[in-house]
Formats: C-alpha cells, sequence, structure tokens
C-alpha cells in the first residue's frame, strides 16, 4: 500500500507541476499580446505613446 501511495503522490506532483507550466505560458502570451488600442484601435504594442 505504501509504494502505490507513493505513486500517487508522483503523479499528482508531476499534474500540478504540468498545470502550472501551462498557466505560466498562458499568461506570458497574455503579457506579450499586441492588442487593440482603446485610443485609436490600432494594434500595437502595449504603453506605446500615440503621436
Amino acid at each position: 500500500m505504501n509504494v502505490i501511495s507513493a505513486l500517487l503522490a508522483i503523479c499528482v506532483g508531476a499534474a500540478a507541476g504540468l498545470g502550472l507550466l501551462v498557466l505560466d505560458d498562458l499568461r506570458w502570451e497574455a503579457r506579450n499580446r499586441v492588442s487593440k488600442c482603446t485610443t485609436c484601435g490600432e494594434q500595437h504594442p502595449r504603453h506605446t505613446p500615440h503621436r
């Protein structure tokens, strides 16, 4: 029974690690995405000064 518990704990840890990697990747993509500006309607990087 101890072996099964250890394997289950390893599987849960691996699943949690993969979940964190996926969340980190999604946050990175959202942060670096070129979004549509609410002022001019163009697509440009965040915090770009308008001219």
